[in-house]
């Protein structure tokens, strides 16, 4: 059906208003980076808030991050592309259950999950507490439903065949995963990477909650605003943290294309 004029220019209008208040938040942060003051629109241009960061404990707390960002990375791979495989290609009971089941961690908000592990870690796990993989078990739970909706969607669009013939010709279960299945679901593999990478380099619930031993850079940075206020310091501190987690994550994207040119194309 075609949309009558007045109607798609509402919506173009609409779909415009809406990428302006999304995007505000990042122009703001930028503008405020070049000056040395936090008015709009600003009044004097400046670098010096780049001189006022203190970049050896940020550097120290962001590549904390890019170390907690990997490993969620990696253990929501491990977790959520063999879930997501028995879902789309399996049939077992409580199939349907486990389907609704995975959306727990969206359902409840990350702190009341977060709030009820460090009671149990206190109470029965000491030692535990603060440590590098009970932040990154615990922050690789909220995006485990995107990641395994992700990995699903792919595995939708390919068609069992080939990983039939694939069997029928002789090779076993796991050399056609691996060889045949795993390629062909490479988008929705890199996909569910960049969210689980996003996602936890960004955290600052988590670590907050749980007491991490070393702060992430969205910890780090919350600091500082407690200490000194919303200031152009720490606009340029939230514009680096921006521009490296998504430069990371638009790189791999670029690496991994190549790898799978063929899907893509």
């Amino acid at each position: 059906m075609k949309l009558s004029r007045p109607v798609t220019t509402l919506l173009n209008a609409y779909a415009l208003l809406l990428a302006f208040i999304l995007i505000w938040p990042v122009l703001q942060v930028v503008l405020t980076s070049f000056t040395s003051d936090i008015v709009f629109p600003p009044q004097h241009w400046s670098l010096n808030a780049f001189n006022e960061v203190l970049w050896p404990g940020y550097v120290q707390a962001l590549i904390f991050s890019l170390k907690l960002a990997l490993s969620v990375t990696a253990l929501l791979m491990l977790i959520c592309v063999p879930a997501a495989y028995a879902m789309q290609r399996r049939r077992f009971p409580g199939r349907a259950l486990l389907s609704v089941l995975i959306f727990v961690p969206i359902i409840f908000p990350v702190v009341t999950y977060s709030s009820a592990i460090r009671v149990y870690v206190f109470m029965f796990f000491s030692d535990w507490r603060g440590s590098f993989w009970l932040i990154a078990i615990v922050t690789a739970m909220w995006p485990i439903p995107l990641v395994v909706r992700s990995i699903q969607g792919s595995l939708a669009n390919v068609d069992p065949v080939y990983e039939e013939a694939a069997l029928m010709m002789g090779a076993s279960p796991m050399r056609t995963f691996f060889k045949i299945t795993l390629p062909l679901i490479g988008p929705g593999l890199i996909t569910a990477a960049m969210i689980g990478f996003t996602s936890a380099a960004t955290t600052f619930t988590v670590p907050y909650i749980l007491g991490s031993n070393e702060p992430t850079i969205s910890l780090y940075i919350f600091r500082d605003v407690g200490r000194i206020g919303f200031t152009p310091w720490i606009a340029v501190e939230v514009l680096v943290m921006e521009i490296v987690v998504l430069g990371i994550v638009q790189l791999l994207y670029l690496v991994f294309r190549k790898q799978f040119r063929g899907i893509f194309a």
